[in-house]
């Protein structure tokens, strides 16, 4: 249910302080400053909670327990994000400072008109995107008549409100959502729309773009498009398609794309996902017709979307690989705001050196690299075989930008971080003498 007014009143005033503090901390996940003042960084973020709304801070602090799943009441049946180990890669990362472009049918971000933002989106971060179906700047979701919507549960897999008490978690919380809406609400769109969604995302400083989409045939405007986002540095994911056939499906066939298989809950291919030599990696897309969980609910992937119209809410299963992919662009997120990784290369090198090998020894059609595993992705380079550190990315991306208000805060604490370190360094001096 969306927050009580008076609260949202009060986020509002509250809001550029927390994202100071917000900022600050993704500057201690990255180990972006020296230990002293990461040490600063966590104490500010403990003495600030006071900032946090329903859904705010809670989710970053809860990223110094590691080990403790979050308190998303939903969060017991998203054997998903187990199972690609995205409680144990939180403590190194959440996601913050990475921007995921969804080009998709829309997202509910916002509250105009009749459209709503999702409740369970209500601490998400977003940067600005564009509808290319309506050409205008409000790309918002809309649920077709006869089932949930596809964008707004796409964007919830990547960066749902996490340790919120409300809802489900998602797989990179701390992460901001650039909405592109390329498809109509039956998920059919025009090669042009994606093509100039791909561009737009490029152009705004989009760090990974997720495309759950599949088509039968390869498009040159698509392709093209791919070409140009991925020489800005932009790491695209697709879905491999759900046919069930032994070819992917376009655009996750282009080399420049990670391409995404699903797994049912035993870790064996879904009947429904097709496979092949493009196939780069797979994730989690279930079955929501089964119960091998035994908890009276389906074993897809469960996040908040839309269903019944655009502000009528569910929490509702998805099995594809669809869902398989926006997990892939999750960990993405994790590795490009960790640092551990950057640029279409060097992410894609990341997720398959660390992936769980699954059916045949090595590399295969069914699994490709086999299963997403988020935090041996986050692990330091030298501890995985075959992969080389790289620098944190040195451009701000779009989510940097937006917490600007972040820079004094960040200076006091910097300046009290150095000055606790002079005093300790006095003292040890003296002990000395």
């Amino acid at each position: 249910m969306p927050l009580p007014e008076q609260l949202q009143k009060e986020w509002r005033v509250r809001k550029p302080l927390a994202d100071a503090v917000l900022w600050l901390f993704a500057l201690a996940e990255a180990r972006a400053v020296a230990p002293g003042l990461r040490n600063a960084a966590i104490l500010l973020l403990s003495a600030a909670s006071w900032l946090a709304p329903p859904a705010g801070l809670a989710a970053a602090a809860s990223a110094l327990e590691p080990g403790k799943p979050p308190n998303d009441p939903l969060f017991k049946y998203q054997w998903h994000l187990r199972a690609i180990q995205a409680p144990a890669a939180w403590a190194v990362s959440r996601g913050a400072g990475a921007t995921v472009a969804i080009l998709d049918t829309g997202v509910a971000y916002e509250d105009r008109g009749i459209y709503r933002r999702a409740p369970d989106l209500a601490g998400t971060r977003f940067v600005p995107g564009w509808d290319f179906v309506d050409g205008d700047a409000h790309p918002n979701d809309e649920p077709p008549p006869d089932r949930q919507s596809h964008g707004t549960h796409i964007a919830g897999i990547v960066a749902q409100t996490t340790g919120n008490g409300v809802g489900a978690a998602g797989v990179a919380p701390a992460a901001a959502i650039m909405p592109i809406r390329v498809l109509r609400p039956d998920t059919t769109g025009s090669p042009r729309a994606i093509a100039k969604g791909l561009r737009f995302a490029a152009d705004h400083g989009a760090d990974v773009a997720n495309l759950s989409i599949a088509g039968p045939s390869d498009v040159g405007v698509v392709k093209d498009a791919i070409g140009y986002a991925a020489s800005k540095g932009v790491t695209i994911v697709a879905s491999a398609g759900n046919d069930g056939r032994s070819s992917v499906s376009f655009p996750a066939a282009y080399p420049k794309v990670i391409a995404v298989g699903a797994l049912s809950r035993n870790r064996t291919r879904a009947n429904y996902s097709n496979y092949g030599k493009a196939l780069d990696v797979v994730a989690p897309g279930g079955d929501d017709q089964l119960d091998a969980s035994g908890e009276r609910a389906g074993d897809g992937v469960l996040q908040q979307t839309l269903k019944g119209g655009p502000s009528q809410w569910c929490y509702c299963f998805m099995a594809s690989t669809s869902a398989a992919a926006a997990q892939v662009s999750g960990v993405g997120a994790l590795l490009v705001a960790s640092g551990r990784a950057s640029g279409p290369a060097g992410i894609a090198s990341a997720l398959r050196s660390s992936a769980q090998d699954l059916g045949p020894r090595g590399r295969d059609t069914g699994y490709g690299a086999g299963l997403i595993q988020a935090a041996a992705a986050l692990a330091p380079a030298d501890s995985v075989p075959g992969r080389r550190a790289t620098p944190p990315p040195s451009r701000p991306s779009a989510a940097t930008w937006s917490v600007s208000p972040a820079l004094p805060v960040a200076g006091a604490v910097l300046a009290a971080g150095l000055l606790a370190l002079s005093v300790a360094r006095r003292r040890r001096r003296t002990h000395e003498r």
